[in-house]
């Protein structure tokens, strides 16, 4: 169930951003003790009011949903079950607090206003119009506003065309690394989970450090996520005392991990049709 501002918050909001509107336009106001209602910033050119929000609305909606390396995903119910949402991402270039805005404040005009593809009229005015990112191609966007007033519910570009591809049917998670001592490897681990936010398979790269051997691993995970069965696919010399670092990391958690993904994809099809040898 969605959870959006009520009318008195909607109220509580615009009071706000006219007592105090020389303190939010223009500016990023940073609180320790923000509330969903509370005002992160107003557009210096129309004026747009962007909230905290939650998970439904307002800025950590827009934020948690299209932005480009965002860790939050999204299931819907399918006859057979769930499938992974894919809503579109803006560019990885982006800057949320401050590109976000840009964009809303150049598509909000009475031109733009979209009456005829706006699903809840009632609730929100929808407005659709392009913007160039740094000089680039112009591409389409698609904001909207809680009705007759400035609050952003939310922005999205209108195509996936920055969306990371993808060769597996489950959700990215967050990559760890770990050192063990005093065995002497260090672990990056990078999860994979499935509707319930369970790990269901991870990619596990093991560098043993006395033998100077590094091992790639696909895990399978049981249903309380818990790691069973171990598949090695990769194995290559080390030269020395070679710790994971950032680029290792950033690498593994936003870069293209196809052929991984696509093992993954292949030893789940086995298991699916019991068949637990992987030359069967």
């Amino acid at each position: 169930m969605e959870i959006l501002f009520t009318k008195a918050q909607i109220t509580a909001i615009e009071e706000e951003a006219s007592s105090n509107l020389a303190f939010y336009l223009d500016t990023r106001v940073i609180s320790g003790e923000a509330t969903e209602i509370s005002i992160l910033t107003i557009s210096e050119k129309h004026q747009l009011i962007f909230t905290e929000g939650n998970t439904h609305t307002g800025f950590r909606h827009l934020k948690d949903r299209h932005a480009q390396f965002s860790y939050e995903h999204y299931w819907q119910k399918t006859p057979d079950g769930y499938r992974l949402d894919a809503p579109s991402k803006f560019h990885p270039g982006m800057m949320p607090i401050i590109d976000y805005v840009k964009i809303a404040d150049t598509i909000f005009l009475p031109e733009n206003k979209n009456v005829t593809k706006n699903n809840h009229p009632d609730q929100f005015d929808k407005y659709s119009g392009t913007y160039s990112y740094q000089s680039g191609p112009d591409e389409k966007y698609h904001l909207l506003t809680y009705k007759d007033t400035r609050i952003v519910h939310t922005l999205f570009p209108d195509k996936k065309r920055h969306n990371r591809k993808s060769r597996v049917k489950l959700g990215r998670g967050v990559v760890t690394t770990s050192f063990k001592f005093p065995e002497g490897h260090n672990d990056l681990v990078l999860p994979y989970t499935d509707s319930s936010g369970k790990t269901a398979y991870s990619i596990l790269i093991r560098r043993y450090f006395p033998q100077e051997i590094e091992h790639r691993f696909i895990q399978k995970h049981d249903n309380t996520g818990e790691p069973t069965d171990l598949f090695l696919i990769y194995e290559s010399q080390l030269s020395g005392f070679e710790r994971f670092d950032h680029e290792d990391t950033n690498y593994f958690q936003h870069g293209d991990i196809s052929e991984y993904e696509q093992l993954i994809s292949e030893i789940d099809q086995i298991y699916k049709q019991g068949k637990w040898a992987m030359n069967d």
